[in-house]
């Protein structure tokens, strides 16, 4: 691409004015949402966890589970105390860095408006959400961002020293989310079968298989309890519907921005001043994450979800920002994008998020409490960890029994506990939360 023009783009005391300004944006957006379900289930084994052993423990026993984000979010506890802003904090500081990296991967590939590249990967709807949760995807994308940069670097200059890098860059991505390693398939893809440098492929070959076989021993202990994780649960199968999820969501705009995604890639790749090696190069990043992920997700049994594929942000947001100034008319794309990312970022910091703290405290009027399903009262448990739960024995001597109903369930799940509730002779004397997780309220 030309380098010359918009200075600004190209300004590092900008960037760092940006990278300040969205910190402190995204600081002040970490108390806006409650915690989710998610958040819930991965704090609950390691907010009690006693040490490292004790995490590790635990962190199998979720299918798909690594360990490396499960330490971080332990260290920031036992570092600070346990608070949603602790939990939540690393995530932030991982969403900044890999703004850096994607600004730096903008200038290795000579855009005109490297910022821009940043900034369209900073504000998209999947980037902002999962940078104020205490969740592993933020950390994942950076890991995998680095390793990109380190990549390229070595592609340049070949040596040893690089290969490292590039090494523990990728074990710490598969050690945060697994799938990462889609994204060294794209670059061994490219540096063997387009860019044909021996010593480079050679290099990133045997960092790549280091890697991996530092990631063996943890995926052959967990492997069988992450399939039984799976057993115990619900088996998902990827179907043709379920892929119209990516195009939905990645971008967080829905179909009409997918569309003009797909627009401005197409723009990049046919009309920049790329090299057509360069092309091949980001058209591979993007493409084989989304392509493997699905495969992936229905080989094991796994749900299929945006999140899994947040790697693919970083190419598709350098290749908006690189159909910027091709044309006349193609920088309309990236206005339009920016535009319509912001407003649903907006709009997502309008909604309500899950209820599960504000039910667990109305949970306490009732004597004890009984949960649909039965596994859910983990999640209440968690704020309020002296709720009663009810058993048979309590059904004769309660006063009053809650019912909390999570939702995404079957109705004939809460219709057989409203019925085993009336058979007690209990009746529903009032609905204390309405809102999803539903709270009734049952007496004599």
């Amino acid at each position: 691409m030309l380098s010359k023009g918009t200075p600004l783009l190209r300004s590092r005391h900008v960037l760092y004015i940006f990278l300040g300004l969205y910190a402190a944006t995204l600081i002040l957006l970490i108390p806006v949402k409650p915690l989710w379900m998610d958040e819930i289930i991965d704090l609950n084994g390691v907010r009690g966890a006693s040490d490292v052993h004790g995490v590790l423990a635990f962190v199998p026993r979720n299918a798909g589970g690594v360990p490396l984000g499960y330490l971080v979010d332990f260290w920031m506890i036992r570092l600070f105390g346990y608070s949603v802003f602790a939990v939540r904090l690393p995530s932030v500081v991982f969403t900044v860095l890999t703004c850096v990296a994607v600004y730096i991967l903008a200038w290795q590939a000579n855009l005109r408006a490297p910022l821009l590249a940043a900034v369209l990967y900073a504000i998209s709807p999947l980037t902002m959400r999962y940078a104020v949760e205490a969740r592993p995807y933020a950390q994942a994308a950076c890991w995998s961002a680095f390793a990109t940069v380190v990549f390229l670097s070595l592609v340049r200059k070949p040596i040893l020293g690089k290969a490292a890098r590039y090494a523990a860059l990728v074990a710490l991505g598969l050690f945060t989310q697994p799938y990462s390693i889609f994204v060294s398939v794209a670059h061994l893809l490219w540096v063997v079968l387009v860019k044909r440098n021996v010593r480079a492929a050679w290099l990133a070959g045997t960092a790549v298989a280091v890697a991996s076989l530092a990631f063996l021993p943890w995926y052959l202990n967990a492997h069988a309890i992450w399939q039984g994780a799976v057993s115990s649960g619900v088996r998902f199968f990827v179907s043709g519907k379920d892929l119209l999820v990516i195009p939905h969501e990645l971008m967080g705009t829905g179909y009409v921005g997918a569309a003009l995604t797909a627009i401005a890639i197409v723009v990049a790749l046919a009309w920049s001043s790329w090299y057509r090696k360069e092309k091949i190069f980001w058209a591979l990043y993007a493409l084989i994450p989304l392509l493997l992920v699905p495969a992936a997700d229905a080989y094991f049994g796994y749900f299929l979800a945006a999140r899994q594929m947040i790697f693919a942000l970083v190419p598709i947001s350098i290749s908006i920002a690189a159909s910027a100034y091709v044309r006349r008319w193609s920088i309309v794309l990236s206005v339009a994008l920016l535009a319509a990312m912001i407003y649903e970022d907006v709009h997502w910091t309008q909604q309500p998020g899950e209820g599960w703290q504000d039910a667990a405290f109305q949970l306490k009027i009732a004597g004890c409490s009984v949960f649909v399903p039965t596994g859910a009262r983990t999640m209440y448990l968690f704020f309020e960890p002296q709720l009663h739960v009810c058993d048979e024995n309590s059904l004769t001597i309660a006063g009053t029994i809650a019912l909390a109903l999570s939702p995404d369930q079957y109705e004939t799940a809460y219709a057989e506990a409203r019925q085993k509730l009336a058979q007690a002779g209990f009746r529903k004397i009032d609905d204390v939360r309405a809102a999803n997780p539903r709270i009734e309220l049952y007496r004599r």
